[in-house]
C-alpha cells in the first residue's frame, strides 16, 4: 500500500523549512504599508498559497459589487465572525488585493469575478489594526502627527492629513464624529474600511480612558450610517465569535461580547434606515479548514491512489467496528477522509475538539503552524507505517512541535507527563512509552508512543471533561492498514500499568494529569529497593518456579562451576539445571554456546575429570536483553509490597489503596511471566549439536503461553519442548527403536550388557533420549525381543521372541543379549533337549530331569540326565569409575570365597578416559599386560583413519600420544581400548591386599572401565 510518500508532495518551502512564523501571521497594516513578507504581500503568492472557501469568495463578491458600482449587491456592511485564528484577517487581506486589482494573479476568477475589480488606485482604503492602535501614546501617523482612535487613524488613511485634521478635536478627546463627518471622509469616492482585532482595541482604550471605553459603540453607529448611505462605500469588520451562536470564548472575551453588542445595537438602528445592511460570514467553515491546510502544505495530492487507501482503512473500521466508536465505519467519515487526505479524520479533529479549545490556539493558523512542523518532520524521519497523518504522526519528541503545544499554548504544567511518559528529547532517558517500545514491540512501528500521543494531545483542552479520549477512540485514531485494533489495545494496558502521570482513577478517561499517579509513587518507592533483596528474592521465585510438585527433574539451581552439577544416578531422575542470571546469561546467538555451560555439560568436580553421565542434565539458560525487566518486575514488587504495608497506605485515596492490593496480587504473576520471558534458552544434550566440539549440546525455547500456566508448572512446558525435539521419554511414550539402541551403546561391542548398564547407557550417551523413568526402556526391550533384535536373561532363563513377555527387571544380574552375541554364545536359537534314554524302571531319581525354562525352552547345554557337568572357574565382573568397579570387584570375590585371581581384563570404551586408564595400570608391578586398541575416527581433512594395535602395554605408551592428536581433531570416533592383567602369583583377594591394588590403579581417577577377572585355576580345580 502506498505511503503518503508516495501520494502527496508537499511544498517546497515547508520540506526546505522556509516556513516562519510571521509568514502564518498575517498583519493587515503591514499588507497595506506593503511592508509584509512576499507571503502576504505578493497578490501571486498571496492567492497561490490561498483556498478559495465559499464565504472568502462570497466575500470578495459582495465588497467588489459594492465598490466597483456593478450593483446588485446585498450588503454594505460585513461582517466576519469565526474563531480566534480562523481566517478573519487572511479574508480582510484577501479583499486589500481584491479592491487594488489582484495584480498578477493567474486566474483570479477562482475567488471572483474579473469584471467586479476595481481599478487600482480608484478605492479608498483604511485598514485599522486594533493590535496596532495606541490608546495612551498615540499611533506615529507622521512624523508629527499621531493618532489616539480608531476614527483619528481612520481619517487619515481615508483623506490624508486633510481629513485626520477634519476629525483632530474627536481624536483629542475620545469622542466619536458623526456619520455626516465621517462620510465627507469618502470624498465621493468608492472606500472600503477594514477593521480587525477590535477587542485589542478596546481593552487597551479602556486602560488609557475608561470613559472613553463607551464611545466605540457610537462610532459603530455612526460609521455604519454614513456606509449605508454613501454608494461605493463599504465596511468589512472581524469578531472572534461562533458565527452559529455569537458566543466569544477567547482570550479576549468580554471585550469580543462588548463588541458585538455595539453591532447589534448599531445595525438594528441600521436596519430602520435601508433593510439588509449586514451580512454576517465566517470565511473558513469548519467542514473547509482541511482545504485550506491541504492548500497551503501541499503542491499536489494523488486522488486517485488516496482514494484507495482510504477504501483499505475503511475496510479495517468494517472488520473491527464492535471495538471502534459506533460512526467510524460510516460513510460521512469516509467521504471526511477523502477530502481531507492525507489528514486522518482524527488528525483535524483532535484540533478542532481540543486544541482549538485552548485561548491561545488559533484555528487555522495554529494548525497551519502545528502542522508546517509535522509535515516537515514526517519527510525527514519517514515511518514505514504512514500511509495517512494521524495524531500520534505529531511528533512529540521534537523540539519545534513540543514547543508549540507546551510554551506556545501554555501548558508547560504537563511537560513533566511529557518527558517522563510520552517521549523524552534527544539525549534524555527514555519515557516510559518509548522504554515499552524497546522492550515489547521491537521491529515494529513504535506503537506505545502512538497511544501515549494521541492521548496527550486529547489531554489539551479546556475544561476537565473536555479531557482525554475513551480505549474505542484510541483505537479508531492509532489503527492503520500497519497496525490492528488489538495491538493498540496490548500497547495501550501496557502503558496505562507504566505510566507515571496518566489519570489513574476508576473510570477516567485515557488522559494525562499534571501531578503524577500511583505509578510515580510506585517508582520513587522502587528506587529505595536494595539490590542485593531483590536478588535474593527474585532468587527465591526460579527456585521455586522450575521445582516440580510430582516427577520430572531434580532442580539444581544456579551451580558455581562444574562441582555443583551432580554426576550420579541419584534417585533416576535426570536433572534440570538453571544457570543464574547475572553469572550466565546469553547475550549473543544460541549457537554460540558459553564457555561455563561447555563445562558443566562435559567435566565434573574440581578436577574437571571426565563427565560420566553427560544425557542426564538439560540446562536452562537466561537471556540477557530480559534479566533486566525480570528484576524490574521482582523490585516493583517488593516496593508494592513495602507501601501495603506501611501506614503510608492511610495517605493514599481509597481508590489508590485498592490499587495497591490490586498490583500486590497481580505483580506475582508478572514477575513469574518476566521470570519465563527470561529464562527461554534450553540445551540439551544431542548427538546433533549445534556447535562442534565435545559439548554435543542442542538448544530450542521453552514457551508458556502465560504466567499463569507457569506458577508450579514450569516444568511441564520443558518437558514439552524436549519432547517436540524428541529427546525426552516418559511412561506412555514410544520408545526409541531397539535397533538404534543397540547400536549407541555398549551393545554394539560387548554384545551383552546388564539392563541396569543398559539403564545407564541412557543416561551416558547424548545420542539417546532422555528417560523421565523406566517405562520407555522397559518398553523398548520388549519391543527388541519382539523384533527378533535382543534376547533376555535372568540367570539361566532366556527369553526370545515368541516366548511370553518376561518382567523387564533393571537390576546388574538381569542381562540383555544381541541377537549375534546370543547365537555365537550358543544361547539361541535354544538346542533341544537331549532325547531321554529308555527308562530301566518306573523310577527317577529326582533332579536328574533336563532343565527347562519357562515357556517350554530348555537352557542351551542342559547336561543330560545322569551327567557330570566339569567345574567352571567363577568370572567376576563390575563396571562403572575405576574406584567404584575395582571395590565392587573384589566385594564380589570375597562374596563368593574367592581367594585369589589369575587375570584380570580392563575394557575402555571412551577415549578421554583411556589415558585415566593407562596412568592407573601403569603403576602396576606384579602383573603383565597385554593391551588392545582399536579406533574408528572421521573428521575434517579426512574421511577415515583406522588403529588397530595388539602388543605389550608398554609399547602401547608410544602409540596413545599421537593418537590423542587425531582424537582431539576428529568429529566422530569409536574407540576401545583393552588391557589384560595376568598375575604370577595369582592376585590375592584379601582385603588388605585387594585395598592396596584398588588405591594404585585408582590413585589418577582412573576413569570408567568395564572389569572382568578370573579366579586363579588353582583353587578352581
Amino acid at each position: 500500500m502506498p505511503s503518503i510518500f508516495e501520494l502527496c508532495q508537499p511544498r517546497e518551502d515547508v520540506l526546505a523549512g522556509r516556513v516562519r512564523d510571521e509568514e502564518l501571521v498575517a498583519d493587515l497594516r503591514a499588507v497595506v504599508n506593503g511592508t509584509a513578507p512576499k507571503e502576504y504581500n505578493d497578490p501571486a503568492t498571496f492567492f497561490g498559497h490561498t483556498y478559495p472557501t465559499r464565504g472568502l469568495k462570497s466575500l470578495l463578491e459582495a465588497v467588489c459589487r459594492r465598490v466597483s458600482g456593478a450593483g446588485g449587491e446585498l450588503n454594505s456592511v460585513i461582517r466576519l465572525d469565526t474563531q480566534y485564528g480562523g481566517g478573519k484577517t487572511h479574508a480582510l487581506v484577501a479583499l486589500v488585493h481584491a479592491v487594488r486589482g489582484m495584480k498578477g494573479v493567474d486566474q483570479p476568477g477562482t475567488f471572483v469575478d474579473p469584471a467586479l475589480l476595481p481599478q487600482p488606485g480608484a478605492v479608498r482604503l483604511a485598514a485599522l489594526d486594533g493590535e496596532n492602535a495606541d490608546p495612551t501614546n498615540g499611533l506615529t501617523l507622521e512624523p508629527d502627527l499621531k493618532a489616539y482612535t480608531l476614527w483619528g487613524e481612520m481619517a487619515y488613511r481615508l483623506a490624508g492629513r486633510e481629513g485626520f485634521a477634519r476629525l483632530a478635536e474627536s481624536d483629542a478627546k475620545h469622542v466619536a464624529p458623526g456619520a455626516e463627518t465621517i462620510a465627507e471622509l469618502f470624498g465621493g469616492q468608492p472606500a472600503l474600511i477594514l477593521i480587525d482585532e477590535i477587542s485589542a482595541y478596546l481593552r487597551k482604550t479602556a486602560a488609557a480612558n475608561p470613559a472613553a471605553a463607551g464611545q466605540f459603540t457610537a462610532f459603530i453607529h455612526a460609521l455604519i450610517k454614513a456606509v449605508t448611505s454613501t454608494p461605493g462605500a463599504a465596511l468589512v469588520s472581524t469578531l472572534a465569535v461562533r458565527a452559529d451562536s455569537g458566543e466569544a470564548s477567547d482570550a479576549y472575551q468580554s471585550e469580543q461580547q462588548a463588541a458585538a453588542q455595539a453591532f447589534a445595537e448599531a445595525f438594528a438602528e441600521a436596519e430602520s434606515i435601508v433593510s439588509r445592511t449586514l451580512l454576517q460570514l465566517d470565511p473558513t467553515e469548519e467542514d473547509e479548514t482541511v482545504n485550506v491546510l491541504r492548500r497551503r502544505l501541499f503542491d499536489t495530492v494523488d486522488e486517485a491512489r488516496a482514494r484507495k487507501v482510504v477504501d483499505e482503512y475503511a475496510g479495517i473500521w468494517e472488520r473491527n467496528r464492535e471495538h471502534l466508536p459506533a460512526d467510524a465505519s460510516s460513510a460521512e467519515v469516509r467521504d471526511q477522509f477523502v477530502k481531507g487526505y492525507p489528514f486522518h479524520p482524527e488528525t483535524l479533529g483532535v484540533m478542532v475538539e481540543k486544541l482549538s479549545s485552548l485561548a491561545n490556539f488559533q484555528r487555522t493558523r495554529g494548525m497551519l503552524r502545528l502542522l508546517v512542523r509535522t509535515v516537515k518532520r514526517l519527510w525527514e524521519t519517514r515511518p514505514s507505517d504512514a500511509h495517512a497523518i494521524h495524531p500520534h504522526h505529531i511528533d512529540l519528541t521534537h523540539g519545534p512541535i513540543r514547543e508549540e503545544l507546551t510554551t506556545r499554548l501554555r501548558q508547560q504544567g504537563y511537560s513533566a507527563a511529557l518527558s517522563a511518559d510520552v517521549g523524552a528529547e534527544s539525549g534524555r532517558d527514555k519515557a516510559v512509552a518509548q522504554q515499552i517500545d524497546a522492550e515489547r514491540f521491537a521491529g515494529l512501528p513504535p506503537i506505545t508512543s502512538y497511544v501515549a500521543r494521541t492521548v496527550f494531545l486529547h489531554t489539551l483542552a479546556y475544561g476537565n471533561s473536555a479531557k482525554g479520549l475513551t480505549a474505542e477512540h484510541l483505537r479508531y485514531s492509532v489503527t492503520s492498514p500497519a497496525i490492528e485494533p488489538a495491538i493498540v489495545d496490548e500497547a495501550r494496558k501496557a502503558f496505562a500499568e507504566k505510566a507515571l502521570y496518566l489519570d489513574d482513577r476508576p473510570g477516567a478517561p485515557l488522559r494525562f494529569q499534571v501531578e503524577p499517579n500511583l505509578n510515580q509513587i510506585i517508582q520513587r518507592e522502587m528506587q529505595e529497593v536494595d539490590a542485593a533483596e531483590v536478588r535474593a528474592r527474585l532468587d527465591d521465585t526460579i527456585r521455586r518456579l522450575f521445582t516440580a510438585k510430582q516427577g520430572g527433574f531434580n532442580l539444581e539451581a544456579f551451580p558455581g562451576g562444574p562441582h555443583e552439577v551432580p554426576d550420579e544416578v541419584g534417585n533416576g531422575r535426570p536433572y534440570l539445571v538453571v544457570l543464574h542470571y547475572d553469572a550466565h546469561p546469553l547475550d549473543t546467538s544460541p549457537d554460540h554456546l558459553p564457555s561455563d555451560l561447555i563445562r558443566m555439560a562435559t567435566v565434573k568436580g574440581v578436577r574437571d575429570e571426565p563427565r560420566l553421565f553427560r544425557n542426564n542434565a538439560v540446562f536452562l539458560v537466561a537471556d540477557a536483553p530480559h534479566t533486566n525487566e525480570m528484576k524490574s518486575r521482582m523490585r516493583r514488587r517488593l516496593a508494592v509490597e513495602r507501601i501495603r504495608n506501611s501506614d503510608r497506605t492511610q495517605e493514599l485515596a481509597e481508590y489508590q489503596q485498592n490499587q495497591i492490593n490490586e498490583q500486590y496480587r497481580k505483580l506475582e504473576s508478572d514477575v513469574a511471566q518476566a521470570i519465563h520471558h527470561c529464562y527461554r534458552h534450553l540445551y540439551f544434550p544431542s548427538g546433533a549439536p549445534i556447535a562442534p566440539g565435545q559439548a554435543k549440546l542442542n538448544h530450542t525455547t521453552v514457551d508458556i503461553p502465560s504466567a499463569s500456566e507457569a506458577i508450579g508448572k514450569a516444568q511441564e512446558y520443558i518437558k514439552r519442548a524436549l519432547r517436540n525435539q524428541k529427546k525426552l521419554l516418559a511412561s506412555g511414550d514410544n520408545p526409541d527403536a531397539p535397533v538404534y539402541v543397540r547400536d549407541q551403546t555398549l551393545l554394539k561391542t560387548r554384545g551383552e550388557i546388564s539392563t541396569l548398564e543398559l539403564r545407564n547407557e541412557f543416561r551416558k550417551s547424548p545420542n539417546l533420549s532422555i528417560l523421565l523413568d523406566d517405562e520407555p526402556l522397559v518398553q523398548c526391550i520388549k519391543d527388541g525381543i519382539e523384533q527378533d533384535v535382543f534376547i533376555y536373561r535372568e540367570g539361566e532363563q532366556l527369553w526370545g521372541k515368541g516366548d511370553p513377555p518376561p518382567a523387564i527387571r533393571l537390576t546388574s544380574d538381569a542381562y540383555v543379549h544381541t541377537m549375534a552375541n546370543a547365537k555365537e554364545k550358543g544361547l539361541w536359537p535354544r538346542k533341544p533337549p537331549e532325547p531321554e534314554p529308555e527308562p530301566v524302571s518306573d523310577h527317577v531319581e529326582r533332579g536328574t530331569e533336563a532343565p527347562y525354562r519357562p515357556g517350554g525352552g530348555a537352557v542351551p547345554g542342559g547336561a543330560p540326565t545322569g551327567a557330570a557337568s566339569p567345574p567352571l572357574a567363577p568370572m567376576l565382573s563390575a563396571e562403572g569409575a575405576m574406584r567404584q568397579a575395582l571395590q565392587e570387584l573384589f566385594e564380589q570375590a570375597q562374596g563368593r570365597n574367592v581367594k585369589a585371581l589369575r587375570s584380570m581384563t580392563f575394557r575402555v570404551f571412551n577415549a578421554s578416559d583411556a589415558r585415566l586408564v593407562q596412568k592407573g595400570l601403569a603403576a602396576c608391578r606384579n602383573a603383565e599386560i597385554r593391551t588392545e586398541v582399536t579406533a574408528a575416527l572421521t573428521g575434517e581433512g579426512f574421511e577415515e583413519f583406522h588403529v588397530h594395535f595388539k602388543g605389550s602395554f608398554k609399547e602401547a605408551n608410544s602409540l596413545y600420544s599421537n593418537l590423542d592428536a587425531w582424537i582431539r581433531r576428529s568429529e566422530d570416533f569409536d574407540y576401545k581400548a583393552t588391557h589384560t592383567l595376568s598375575f604370577d602369583p595369582p592376585l590375592s583377594t584379601s582385603k588388605a591386599s585387594a585395598d592396596q591394588f584398588r588405591d594404585m590403579l585408582s590413585k589418577h581417577g582412573g576413569g570408567e572401565v568395564d572389569i572382568v577377572a578370573e579366579q586363579a585355576v588353582e583353587e578352581a580345580s
